[in-house]
């Protein structure tokens, strides 16, 4: 089949980039032919140079960091989408010369969910498939929630400024998924929000995991049985991560403290800044490392006794996929998209909000992983449960076959 793919520029430095790296690898692994549309000129990943499959079309940018009108982290993130909506524009023209000239089978718009690139050329084209990775509706449910928590690190006005956008990007959202043939989350979770904040029937969606690249992030040869076991928290330090969770749990393991250290991973968001949270962290058992390379990342997945993953809202999670890759169990709650499927003693599941729970969790899991038999057959199980779920290949013969039934109807 034929698929015209939107999405964003291919990379391998993480987040939706690397997963639209892996996403094309699994498409033309399957069999699918595909011309990718994407919004950046920058160098591709070299696992997709001269891809038999893909042909890549890129558009440049206009828009830059460090000009006026990206001068603070709001600016730039209110700019930069109306500079990505603009260019998506272009990009949909494109889109439909294509067709004309050799038509699609079916339009996978991956990562947003807003039809910019589309809007009035629907009834020219095939079906369209929208692949969102969030919604709106989901952040600015905890952006209102957890409104305390912001205002100890941010103005009223900033505050409402964000709010102003979330929810004007909520009304457009749920507007351009009504048009879509077909919408693919996923998690089962994201799913029912998409049915629930956006009005998308479940006979219109489909449910496909994320793909990782399992060569990538692999265990380590031996993992290291020294010091104070090395627990990860690798998030955006922003709204609905469940980075007060993480706070409070520090405390509660006061008792651990010199065989135990959270290590907190990560930045603020464009728009959302928790950072100020992170004073209050248990100096005994928590240490604040900040964002890290990708490289420099894995080895620190790979050397993992757990990850924690608390969201309050988490239609997928990549780490969580990419630690059990590395043979490293997560403890996550049940908001969390990566571990609807994986097998529980590896991926442990507790009630968002639910501290005593994940407490209770981490303890067990310290005193089943102080046995080295266990310990070892753990993290054999978890690599397992990474390549059965998450594999490149695996996905994209899922993602095809979601695909291939929207084209065929």
């Amino acid at each position: 089949m034929r698929i015209g793919w939107i999405g964003p520029m291919p990379s391998v430095h993480g987040g939706v980039a690397s997963m639209a790296t892996q996403q094309l690898l699994g498409l033309t692994r399957a069999g699918a032919e595909v011309e990718a549309f994407v919004s950046s000129p920058a160098e591709l990943p070299r696992a997709l140079h001269g891809l038999p499959g893909l042909v890549v079309h890129a558009q440049a940018t206009r828009w830059h960091y460090d000009h006026w009108y990206s001068a603070t982290d709001l600016t730039a993130h209110m700019t930069g989408a109306t500079a990505r909506a603009l260019r998506l524009r272009g990009v949909g023209a494109s889109v439909l010369e294509r067709h004309r000239s050799q038509p699609f089978d079916v339009i996978h718009q991956f990562s947003m969910p807003e039809l910019f690139a589309l809007h009035g050329r629907r009834g020219r084209l095939p079906p369209v498939v929208v692949h969102p990775e969030v919604h709106a509706a989901g952040e600015l449910r905890w952006h209102h929630r957890e409104r305390a928590l912001a205002l100890r690190g941010e103005s009223t006005t900033r505050h409402l400024a964000v709010r102003s956008m979330l929810t004007a990007r909520s009304v457009l959202q749920r507007a351009d998924l009504s048009h879509a043939d077909l919408v693919i989350a996923p998690s089962s979770r994201f799913a029912q929000l998409l049915g629930q904040d956006c009005g998308v029937a479940d006979e219109r969606i489909r449910v496909v995991p994320n793909p990782i690249d399992v060569a990538q992030f692999h265990p380590a040869d031996e993992p290291p049985r020294d010091g104070p076991r090395r627990l990860l928290f690798v998030s955006r330090i922003a709204v609905r991560k469940g980075v007060d969770a993480i706070v409070e749990l520090s405390h509660r393991i006061d008792d651990l403290a010199g065989q135990v250290v959270i290590e907190v991973l990560g930045d603020r968001s464009m728009w959302s800044d928790y950072r100020h949270l992170l004073a209050d962290l248990n100096p005994a058992t928590a240490i604040c490392v900040g964002q890290l390379p990708n490289d420099e990342l894995r080895g620190r997945l790979q050397r993992a006794t757990a990850l924690l993953q608390p969201s309050r809202y988490e239609p997928f999670a990549l780490t969580v996929a990419e630690a059990l890759a590395c043979g490293t169990p997560v403890i996550t709650t049940d908001e969390v998209g990566a571990t609807e499927d994986v097998d529980p003693s590896v991926g442990v599941r507790v009630a968002a909000g639910d501290v005593a729970a994940l407490e209770r969790a981490l303890r067990g899991l310290l005193v089943a992983l102080a046995d080295p038999a266990t310990e070892t057959r753990l993290r054999r199980l978890a690599r397992a449960e990474a390549e059965r779920l998450f594999a490149t290949d695996v996905v994209g013969r899922r993602l095809v076959g979601a695909l291939e039934d929207v084209a065929s109807a």
